[in-house]
């Protein structure tokens, strides 16, 4: 379908949000801001309204019959009055504000803040995401949809990141198994470093035996650019509401969107939604249950890293890598799911014999001061 001569400075305009982010799901919603076909669109207020496109628009601010103030602050109450959440009011208006500035409007920052008002975010508490919580999810879900919990829950992967995986992309050799993102699969376009748990391991290894006849320590040369949790059947249950023409990632997280929700909806139990509206059990819960858990053990800096975020990245890549292997390691008990009860309960067995042997120590060391004889070497160290 050809663009239309109008829409092509808005084709413009994403073309140079793509540059940016080159993330397809940011262009989609910066699309629907402009053109929803709900009837919540920028455009479609103003034909409501004013019965005006956004250049007749420009034209009748440049000869100040509008107000384009006004305009903004009567499209805040025009989303709100369609149920949209403060956030959602405070990002659309973001991105008609630098749409219109790209096709010629003047706007000011300053005076916009003074002139136009946006309802305020309220800040509702989350029920967290538990191991208990996860436990009887998966006793509700199938192996693919186990071991994608599993996974995400123990390396912090966005969604996004984990459905363009491909084998060369997991090194099982190692202690704990390491996953590298790609550069151009990651939302910061920078590459990095996670891990996975013993747990984890296990079940994607199941999961890839089964679905793919993956053989351990084999080339697996018919794995070769498969992205191992995009659809695995020929038989599609559940369709995607992404468009056919959006890129094929965007499909496989939709597949498995729809698969969880799907469910979810089985078991009223797990179904559940916070204050807020949004359900309890999503696929972001699993990436902040890791960011909680990482960070306890091993400080907020090192799971922000683990999960991508620039500032930290640019920080902790300072770290060697067994260093952030040791230092994974030491949160690995926390993270694990299905025996964690075991593992928690041996943990606290290990660290009483530790402290025991360190009370005993501290003894040995001030009876041989007492008694003035020389401190072997090996205690001193």
């Amino acid at each position: 379908m050809l663009v239309k001569d109008y829409d092509q400075p808005l084709e413009d305009y994403l073309a140079s949000i793509f540059i940016m982010s080159h993330s397809h799901s940011t262009i989609s919603s910066y699309r629907l801001a402009i053109t929803n076909k709900h009837k919540t669109g920028f455009r479609e207020f103003l034909s409501q309204k004013y019965h005006i496109n956004e250049f007749e628009l420009k034209e009748k601010t440049d000869n100040e019959e509008l107000d384009i103030y006004k305009i903004f602050s009567e499209f805040v109450v025009f989303l709100d009055s369609s149920n949209y959440k403060p956030k959602s009011i405070t990002s659309r208006m973001t991105v008609v504000k630098g749409y219109l500035r790209n096709i010629g409007f003047k706007i000011s920052g300053e005076d916009y803040k003074l002139r136009v008002r946006t309802p305020k975010v309220i800040h509702q508490r989350e029920e967290p995401m538990t191991k208990e919580l996860i436990i009887k999810l998966m006793r509700c879900l199938p192996s693919k949809l186990q071991t994608v919990i599993l996974v995400l829950s123990s390396s912090g992967m966005r969604l996004g990141e984990l459905v363009q995986l491909e084998i060369d992309d997991i090194d099982f050799e190692t202690t704990p198994t390491t996953i590298t993102l790609r550069a151009e699969t990651t939302k910061t376009r920078a590459e990095r470093e996670t891990y996975l748990t013993s747990e984890a391991t296990n079940s994607l290894k199941e999961y890839l035996k089964r679905s793919f006849d993956w053989q351990e320590g084999k080339e697996n040369f018919n794995m070769k650019n498969i992205k191992i949790f995009a659809r695995t059947s020929k038989v599609v249950n559940f369709k995607p509401k992404s468009k056919p023409k959006q890129p094929q990632h965007l499909l496989n997280e939709s597949l498995l969107q729809n698969s969880l929700r799907y469910f979810l909806n089985k078991s009223p139990e797990l179904n559940s939604k916070n204050q807020s509206g949004r359900k309890v059990v999503h696929f972001h819960a699993f990436r902040k249950f890791f960011r909680t858990t990482v960070g306890n053990v091993c400080g907020r800096d090192f799971a922000e890293e683990l999960m991508g975020h620039g500032f930290y990245m640019d920080t902790y890549y300072q770290l060697t890598v067994e260093k952030r292997k040791e230092m994974y390691l030491q949160a690995e008990a926390e993270l694990t799911i299905t025996d964690f009860k075991a593992v928690e309960k041996n943990m606290k067995s290990i660290n009483a014999k530790y402290q025991h042997l360190e009370n005993k120590v501290d003894d040995l060391m001030a009876y041989l001061r007492t008694n003035s004889i020389e401190v072997p070497d090996f205690l001193r160290t």
